[in-house]
C-alpha cells in the first residue's frame, strides 16, 4: 500500500510539472531564451526571466537610421501605454554608434524604456537582423508572434492584444533562424588575407548623419582598389554587410567604385560577427587564423600602406 501511494504521488507530481512546463512552453531555442542583454545600467536581462510573467517587445535601432528616429515618438508611446504589462526593450546596433549618441536620442525623445547597446553584435546575429528598425514581439510564453520593420496598426493591434493576455497566432521559430551559409573563403592556407568590411550604402547614407564615416567609406574602397595592386601577394576580399543589401545593390556598388578584387555579401553575417566589426568600414588582415591588423582609419592612405608593408 505504501509503495502504491508513492507511485500515485510520483505520477501526480509528474503530471503537475508537465502541465506547468506546457503553460510556459516557448517555441524559441534555449540559446535565444537565455542570451544575455546588457542594459546601459549594467543590469543583465534575458527573455527567459520574463517567461510566464509578461510579453516582451524588442526593437533594434541605430541613431543614424532615419526611419528609426522617425518611429521614436511611437516607440515611447507604446512604452507609456503598455509598459506595466509589456517589457519594452530598445537595442541599439552599436554600429558606428556610441553611448553618447544613444543618450542624446534618449534625451531628445524622453525615452524611458531600458536600453541595450549590442557592442559585440551577438543579439543582431542571434535574432537574424537584416535591417533597422526591427521589431520583435513575444507573448507571455516567449513565443514569437510578430517581426517586421514598420510601426503600424498591425504592430499596435498585436501589442494591445498580448498586453491584455490575448492569444495570437504564433510565428515559427525558423522565422529568426539563420538559413544562409557562411562565406567559404578558404582561410586554411598560408596566405595573408586582407578583408575590407563595408556596406554598399555607407558612403551616401552616412553623408548627413555621419559625414566622417561617409568619407571613410569612400576612401576605404578607393584605397583598397590601389592597395590590391601594390600588395598583390595578399588575398584581398571585399566583405559587404547584408543590411539592406542584395545582389542588385552589390552590382551597383561594384560598378560605382570599379571594384576589381573579389567581393561578396556576408549573407549569414558570420564574418562581421566573427571579427567583431562595429565600424563601417574596417580593414582586417589575417594570417594563419590570427588577426595581425585591424583598422577603421583610411584618412591617410600612405600611412595604411606603410602599416601593410611591415606585415
Amino acid at each position: 500500500m505504501f509503495m502504491l501511494k508513492r507511485l500515485l504521488l510520483s505520477i501526480t507530481l509528474t503530471l503537475f510539472i508537465s502541465t506547468i512546463s506546457l503553460v510556459y512552453a516557448s517555441n524559441l531555442s534555449k540559446q535565444l531564451l537565455t542570451i544575455p542583454m546588457t542594459l546601459t545600467t549594467r543590469e543583465v536581462v534575458t527573455l527567459e526571466q520574463y517567461q510566464g510573467k509578461k510579453p516582451v517587445y524588442l526593437k533594434f535601432w541605430a541613431t543614424w537610421c532615419k526611419p528609426c528616429i522617425k518611429q521614436m515618438p511611437h516607440f515611447e508611446k507604446i512604452n507609456q501605454q503598455h509598459g506595466d504589462d509589456l517589457a519594452v526593450i530598445a537595442i541599439n546596433l552599436g554600429i558606428n554608434d556610441n553611448l553618447a549618441a544613444v543618450q542624446k536620442v534618449q534625451q531628445e525623445f524622453n525615452l524611458s524604456m531600458p536600453m541595450v547597446i549590442d557592442t559585440k553584435g551577438d543579439l543582431a546575429q542571434a535574432f537574424r537582423l537584416l535591417g533597422t528598425p526591427y521589431h520583435l514581439l513575444f507573448d507571455k510564453q516567449m513565443n514569437l508572434v510578430h517581426l517586421g520593420h514598420k510601426a503600424d496598426s498591425v504592430l499596435d493591434n498585436k501589442i494591445a492584444l498580448i498586453s491584455a493576455t490575448k492569444e495570437l497566432d504564433l510565428l515559427a521559430d525558423t522565422a529568426i533562424a539563420e538559413t544562409e551559409k557562411p562565406l567559404d573563403l578558404g582561410l586554411d592556407d598560408s596566405k595573408t588575407h586582407a578583408f575590407l568590411f563595408t556596406a554598399t550604402w555607407c558612403d551616401w547614407y552616412f553623408k548627413d548623419s555621419r559625414p566622417t564615416a561617409s568619407q571613410q567609406c569612400i576612401s576605404a574602397q578607393n584605397s583598397v582598389n590601389n592597395l590590391t595592386k601594390k600588395f598583390d601577394k595578399f588575398a584581398w576580399q571585399g566583405i559587404i554587410s547584408r543590411l539592406w543589401t542584395g545582389p542588385s545593390e552589390l552590382a551597383n556598388y561594384t560598378k560605382k567604385y570599379q571594384v576589381k578584387h573579389p567581393i561578396a555579401i556576408d549573407v549569414s553575417n558570420s564574418m562581421f560577427h566573427q571579427y567583431g566589426i562595429k565600424e563601417f568600414p574596417s580593414l582586417v588582415v589575417v594570417k594563419n587564423g590570427e588577426v595581425i591588423l585591424k583598422t577603421s582609419d583610411f584618412s591617410k592612405p600612405e600611412s595604411l600602406a606603410k602599416q601593410l608593408s611591415k606585415l
